[in-house]
């Protein structure tokens, strides 16, 4: 084998933006962590009567999305599960509670369409086109209401990928009509339920990937829970702590979390420490061993145990971070037409993906006083492009400080590991000990 196709064959194995979506890939690369979310959401699923609504927190890239498709998986066949992603179908930087309600409406009217349900759906079909078109024709230039419902899903989800919250809102009070698709949706559901004699589950991901302001005003809103179905949001961990959330968070049953594998050790006081954790660390030394073990003989032995732990540490035990590191490892090794890869190359691959993380002057007391103590706190900074805000939200959204959870659930947080000598060059400068 060429040392080309050496490195290319490993550097594909490690792609930072997928998470394990198949029964194939989760079979073969998944690894157990402690206390995983689906073992709760599954038993205080079986326990739940009434339709449920749920939040699962955790940081961007830690899992949800992984750890929701096994959900998925687990669940198939005793429910019918809905998967929405508002990743791919709406718009990052221009999206609202009243986007959610009108993808979630499309993607059950999909389901219905798709499935082999015998209810009368020609007629709730019917009704809650003419109750999606109310909202989604007030987009400007739009001279689609003669489609079918079919064309009309496409069609919609193309407007909704724009966002239609701004030009809605600027036109009438938008909430009667998503209150309408709401009815309609439960009214299919129901239906749906009695028919299949299963109950239904809904699972929208990718929400967390937005920033705090738009996150609470979204999840502030009582229509996303107002479908008459179980229903598993994911959200920003920045979220979870926020002290703004605590009063809408309390309107859902449970916000679950997903917790990154330590790795360093807490003490009694909840305080960071220099110890390694060994068994966060040995969760992500297995995830990378999973694949490299997958390629054979050809790549054993790839990683030297040195480098692997390098990369594991500085991690931070963010599973897409993990990933990233190693991919960035073999790119390194193609380029410098290594055997294998070594501290000193792992060391590099370090630097070259610390450089995604920008910090800011009134960052670093935080992450000081984050680093000495294990807590977050609710100091505010002022910029003028956003206004005033918490900096541990901004430090949380952005992976600058990391959560964890120590053995008796309890939580704790740090600095990102990549970015600890960033912080000791500021405390030498600033001459803290």
């Amino acid at each position: 084998m060429s040392n080309n196709n050496f490195w290319r064959t490993a550097y594909q194995l490690f792609k930072p933006e997928e998470p394990l979506a198949t029964p194939e890939g989760l079979k073969s690369f998944y690894v157990q962590r402690d206390n995983s979310p689906v073992d709760k959401l599954i038993s205080l699923l079986e326990m739940e009567d009434d339709p449920a609504k749920f939040l699962l927190a955790g940081h961007r890239g830690g899992g949800k999305t992984t750890e929701l498709r096994r959900l998925e998986q687990k669940l198939a066949d005793k429910y019918a599960v809905v998967w929405i992603d508002t990743q791919t179908s709406l718009d990052r930087y221009n999206i609202g509670h009243a986007e959610v309600v009108v993808l979630i409406g499309l993607q059950i009217a999909r389901q219905v369409i798709q499935s082999n349900w015998l209810f009368k759906k020609d007629k709730l079909l019917q009704a809650l086109l003419e109750s999606l078109k109310s909202v989604v024709y007030l987009e400007k230039g739009s001279q689609t209401e003669s489609l079918g419902m079919p064309e009309f899903i496409e069609k919609a989800g193309i407007i909704l990928k724009r966002g239609l919250t701004t030009e809605v809102t600027k036109t009438l009070n938008v909430r009667p009509l998503l209150s309408e698709i709401i009815t309609i949706v439960n009214n299919i559901i129901e239906a749906a339920e009695k028919e299949q004699k299963q109950k239904l589950l809904i699972i929208v991901d990718g929400l967390d990937r937005h920033d705090q302001i738009t996150a609470l005003e979204m999840f502030s809103s009582s229509l996303l829970i107002e479908l008459n179905c179980h229903i598993i949001y994911s959200i920003p961990i920045s979220l979870r702590y926020s002290p703004s959330f605590r009063q809408p968070m309390e309107t859902f049953q449970k916000c679950l979390d997903l917790n990154n594998p330590p790795v360093f050790d807490c003490d009694d006081n909840l305080r960071p420490t220099h110890n390694p954790n060994h068994k966060g660390r040995e969760i992500l030394i297995n995830v990378i061993n999973k694949r490299i073990i997958s390629l054979g003989d050809s790549h054993k032995g790839l990683f030297n145990p040195d480098a692997l732990e390098l990369i594991c540490k500085k991690s931070g035990g963010v599973m897409r971070d993990l990933v990233r590191l190693a991919r960035t490892t073999c790119e390194i090794g193609l380029r410098n037409k290594l055997t294998l890869i070594t501290l000193k190359t792992a060391e590099e691959a370090v630097r070259e993906v610390r450089k995604e993380y920008n910090l800011n002057d009134y960052h670093y007391p935080e992450l000081d006083l984050i680093h000495r103590t294990g807590k977050l706190t609710t100091k505010a900074h002022s910029l003028p492009s956003k206004g005033e805000f918490i900096i541990c939200d901004e430090l949380l959204q952005n992976k600058l400080v990391l959560g964890y959870y120590n053995s008796m659930q309890e939580s704790w947080f740090d600095i990102n590991p990549i970015l600890i000598e960033d912080l000791e060059r500021w405390q030498t400068a600033n001459n803290h000990i």
